[in-house]
């Protein structure tokens, strides 16, 4: 079993993401975990193209981290895209470029030499349920990798990562 600690997003370095973004994504995810009881450290399923199992540490939060991810729906969408670029860098080194809006995908994901955008390696949907059933999360699948489709000229492979919080996992596909 692997080990990954959320905290990696957070270092300004192996992920690419800065500080703050990375420490506002860790502290997102921690959030929902612990809305669901769930410890420091967990097992962490991931299913599909990206297999493997993880024992994956979470931040410890606070009131005030509480107070600040109020909205939990909210909170799950941004906790699942801190879980997936740890993930993905944990994978494969990657590091991770935040798309805009339209292409229809959240991240570009490649080595940091290539240049801006990444070219060639991997862009990224993803979306976070705090409590789903594995029919709805199979589905959310299909969506999102069907949404990747809007930026197919660009002739890199589209990824779709779908967390779960409340039976802590991810399902993930490729195309």
């Amino acid at each position: 079993m692997k080990q990954l600690n959320l905290s990696i997003l957070e270092d300004g370095i192996s992920t690419g993401l800065s500080v703050r973004n990375g420490g506002f994504l860790a502290e997102a995810a921690s959030i929902c975990l612990q809305s669901h009881n769930h410890g420091l450290s967990i097992l962490f399923k991931v299913e599909g193209y990206l297999a493997e199992i993880y024992n994956l540490s979470r931040c410890e939060v606070n009131q005030l981290a509480l107070n600040s991810f109020a909205d939990l729906e909210e909170a799950a969408q941004f906790g699942a895209m801190g879980i997936a670029v740890a993930i993905i860098n944990n994978q494969t080194g990657w590091k991770v470029i935040r798309s805009w809006k339209g292409t229809g995908f959240d991240y570009w994901f490649g080595f940091e030499d290539e240049g801006y955008p990444f070219q060639n390696k991997l862009r990224v949907e993803v979306s976070g349920d705090l409590k789903g059933t594995d029919p709805e999360i199979n589905a959310r699948l299909k969506q999102k990798l069907e949404q990747t489709k809007k930026s197919d000229e660009l002739n890199i492979s589209a990824c779709a990562v779908i967390v779960e919080f409340s039976n802590p996992k991810s399902l993930t596909a490729i195309r």
